[in-house]
Order: structure tokens, then C-alpha cells, then sequence
């Protein structure tokens, strides 16, 4: 009997080692991929992408006046700075773009599409009420990157839709014009201080910027083909450093080359992207967009790094 103990005696810590061995295994098929997953499914990175509106080297709001403005040096106040941006990507060294994944949805982006708004509606407004939305986030992808690029306007898919069933941020109908023309990409609205002993009543001017050319059937009816004038503004700011400056919007430079106190003889107030209003003229130069017999106009200067 003796032989037949030490025997069982003699394999048993092997029996143990091999057992102990076998669940070292089964705890790691369990631990490891569970490790894995969690690492997989981390929260991804996001991004701020800021906007502030400026004249000059002033910050505005819509409690101050600014300065002189325009050709004929006026005086005004703002009542209204919005604008639609799409395709925003940033831009490495060598100029690779490297467009964006947009942040969750909500009352101002969606869908890659974003509403800027910074100038504060309220009456009576107050000069320390933060702008509706100055920001938009979005995903940080991987790489090291030295510039910035995005398009002041919307798509054509998204732009000729109805606002009054159109999810946020397109919900806006104050932004939009008619299905045929579809939306307002960028409006900016002012009203002319008078000029000691100048008895005319305050007047505006207005600029809307949006697409022309859109050919339908009717004012209520959405264009199968592109517009002739789709008037997007492309922004490219080469040397932006998008995890630390913010991009500035210069009134001063936009209304630079425009009499923001006359207006073209039978056309609308400001400049409301006519192609024969002479009032868009210079705006549509600071925006880099084509008008009239210049079809090849220089770059943006209204939006900077700050």
C-alpha cells in the first residue's frame, strides 16, 4: 500500500501545477479582451473650435457703437452677426487637410453643419450677456496641425430644404430666404448712428449673403441644377493653432471698402448678394468671392487667427 500513497503523493503537485497553469489561461481569455474593449470604446477627444466678433482689435457687442466704418466713416451699432460654417478641417504642415469629425448634435451643429451666433437679440441687450453660440466642437483627429480651414455656408444639399421641419441648427426661418434660394450663409445687420446735426432718420445696412442664380419652377419650389452664384466663402488660415487661438471675425475689414450710408438707387437696403448691386461690391471683395467683372479676387481677409 505504501508505494501505491507515495505515488499518488508523488504526481499530485503536478496534477496542482498543471490545474493552477490551465486557470492562469481562462482568467486572462476573460481579463485581457475585456481590457481591450474598454480601451476601444473610451470617450473620444473633442475639440473647441471658438469664433469672436471684433472691429479691429475691439471686441463688439451689440450695447457699443463702433467706429468709424466704412468709406464714409460712420458710426453704428450691431443687431445681428449669424453665419452658417460646414467642412471644417485642419491643416498640417505640409497643407494635408484633415476634415473634421463633428461633435454630439444639438440646438447649433449637426451633421458636420454649424451656426455661429454672437451678437446677443435680446431688448434691451447687455454688454456682459454672452453671445447664443460662439463655439463648435468636434473630434480630434490624430496628428499634429498648424492650420485651419472651413466654408462659410452650406452645402446644396442642406440648403434648399424646408426650415419649418428642418432639424436644429437649420430650424432657424430668420436665416433663411426661399427654397429656391435657400438659406442666409452669413447675415450682418447695423443701424447708422446720425452724425451731430444730421436730422435723417437712422437707417441700416444689411448683409446677407447667400446663394444666387438658383433656377425653378417658382419662389417655393427647390432648384434640381447648381446655382450660377453659390457664393461660399472659403476660409483658410495657414498659420492657426486650433488647440489654443480663436478665430476673429473683423467687421472693420468686411465693410472696409463699402459707403455703409448710401445705397444703390432702386435696389434693396445693403447688400443682399444681388449680382448687380453695386452695395455688395466691396464685401464681396473682403469675402474673396467673384462679383461683376472680378472673377478672380483676392483671399478672405475678414476672418484671422487670434
Amino acid at each position: 500500500m505504501e508505494p501505491h500513497t507515495v505515488s499518488n503523493l508523488t504526481y499530485a503537485p503536478s496534477v496542482y501545477r498543471i490545474n493552477f497553469f490551465l486557470l492562469f489561461i481562462g482568467m486572462g481569455l476573460f481579463i485581457f479582451p475585456a481590457f481591450s474593449s474598454n480601451e476601444a470604446h473610451a470617450a473620444p477627444k473633442l475639440g473647441r473650435l471658438t469664433f469672436q466678433a471684433a472691429f479691429g482689435n475691439q471686441p463688439v457687442s451689440c450695447a457699443r457703437t463702433i467706429s468709424p466704418v466704412g468709406t464714409s466713416d460712420n458710426t453704428v451699432r450691431i443687431n445681428d452677426l449669424r453665419f452658417y460654417i460646414h467642412d471644417v478641417a485642419l491643416l498640417t504642415k505640409d497643407g494635408r487637410a484633415v476634415l473634421v469629425k463633428p461633435g454630439p448634435s444639438g440646438l447649433w451643429q449637426r451633421d458636420g453643419i454649424a451656426l455661429i451666433d454672437l451678437i446677443d437679440r435680446n431688448i434691451p441687450c447687455s454688454d456682459t450677456t454672452p453671445s447664443p453660440n460662439s463655439a463648435i466642437s468636434f473630434v480630434w483627429p490624430q496628428g499634429h496641425f498648424t492650420g485651419l480651414r472651413f466654408t462659410v455656408g452650406l452645402p446644396m444639399a442642406a440648403n434648399h430644404g424646408d426650415p419649418t421641419i428642418a432639424q436644429p441648427p437649420l430650424n432657424m426661418t430668420s436665416m433663411f430666404w426661399t427654397w429656391q434660394s435657400g438659406y442666409r450663409f452669413f447675415t450682418l445687420d447695423i443701424t447708422m448712428i446720425p452724425k451731430p446735426g444730421d436730422k435723417a432718420r437712422p437707417h441700416g445696412f444689411p448683409v446677407h449673403i447667400g446663394s444666387t442664380g438658383c433656377e425653378s419652377a417658382s419662389a417655393v419650389e427647390a432648384p434640381k441644377g447648381a446655382c450660377t452664384a453659390p457664393n461660399l466663402v472659403t476660409v483658410t488660415l495657414p498659420e492657426f493653432d486650433p488647440a489654443h487661438q480663436t478665430v476673429k471675425l473683423d467687421i472693420s475689414r468686411l465693410l472696409a471698402l463699402s459707403n455703409v450710408s448710401t445705397n444703390q438707387i432702386n435696389s434693396a437696403p445693403g447688400c443682399m448678394s444681388g449680382p448687380d448691386d453695386k452695395d455688395c461690391a466691396g464685401v464681396f471683395r473682403e469675402f474673396g468671392l467673384p462679383f461683376g467683372s472680378e472673377t478672380s479676387p483676392p483671399a478672405q481677409s475678414v476672418f484671422r487667427g487670434r
